[in-house]
């Protein structure tokens, strides 16, 4: 597992007994997780287990209960308090919940994949005429979309895509301001497993070309041979956290997922078989 040294970068994430209870019930409970930058990490766990609730800590969404020790239970790259566009600015989060307020949010998704990554420099789900849009901005949004091998998307309309589609659109937007981080909220959900290797080749360029990647996953074919660490979590807790190879076992991933299972490794990539 590759460990930042450098000590000039404050971590990306650092999350100190954070806990966030709804209705009497613990849907996260004292975790813990400092995650540096260059860390590929990858957050798994059933569903249920505290993946959504982790994200919108992350977003700001929800809020944790304020922990004994008085120390703020969630700082993003040293600073516990943020103005939310200035943290857009640093890190892009891609999630169903996106897509869905995009669809919800702009006459059924009627808006070209062009526009759909241009608000990405504006942090907003449609574009309005008071805003400026620049020849570089336009630009931006087409080269990431060539990254994303999704420039035929351009002009074609968000409700008529298919998910994969969607997604390669969501992810575009995501890059198109450069973040050092990328955060995948189940990013495969409802793709065939032949869009689904596609959609994850397309990651793993992006993670090679220096952006860190923070996968929040239930599939562990999801987590390409670049993710260095996995944090396996369950009932809102940490159970493992270590470098790829010592945790995902089989072992280990019969006991967060209550069930027997068998993991193969191939050219590091893996696939759980369901005894």
């Amino acid at each position: 597992m590759k460990i930042n040294n450098d000590h000039r970068q404050p971590p990306i994430l650092e999350m100190e007994n954070a806990t966030v209870r709804r209705e009497g019930i613990h849907i996260l409970d004292q975790f813990s997780l400092t995650i540096q930058m260059n860390e590929n990490t990858a957050i798994a766990g059933p569903n249920g287990s505290g993946k959504s609730t982790f994200i919108k800590l992350i977003t700001q969404e929800i809020y944790p209960i304020a922990n004994k020790e008085g120390a703020p239970p969630v700082r993003m790259f040293g600073k516990d308090h943020w103005v939310l566009e200035e943290l857009k600015s640093k890190l892009s989060i891609v999630s169903s919940d996106l897509q869905n307020s995009f669809l919800h949010n702009t006459k059924e998704g009627h808006i070209p994949g062009l526009d759909v990554v241009v608000t990405g420099f504006f942090s907003s789900l449609r574009l309005f005429p008071h805003q400026h849009i620049s020849e570089y901005m336009i630009e931006k949004a087409k080269k990431a979309l060539s990254l994303m091998d999704a420039t035929q998307l351009a002009d074609k309309m968000l409700n008529k895509m298919s998910t994969g589609e969607v997604r390669r659109v969501l992810i575009s937007r995501a890059l198109v301001t450069e973040p050092e981080v990328l955060i995948l909220d189940e990013p495969t959900t409802a793709l065939d497993f032949v869009a689904r290797h596609k959609f994850m080749d397309q990651i793993r360029k992006i993670v090679q070309g220096g952006t860190t990647l923070i996968l929040v996953t239930h599939h562990i074919e999801e987590m390409i041979p670049e993710i260095e660490r996995v944090v396996l979590i369950k009932n809102g807790k940490k159970e493992f956290d270590g470098s790829k190879n010592d945790i995902l076992t089989s072992a280990n991933l019969s006991e967060i997922y209550d069930h027997r299972v068998k993991l193969d490794r191939n050219n590091g990539l893996y696939k759980v078989h369901v005894d």
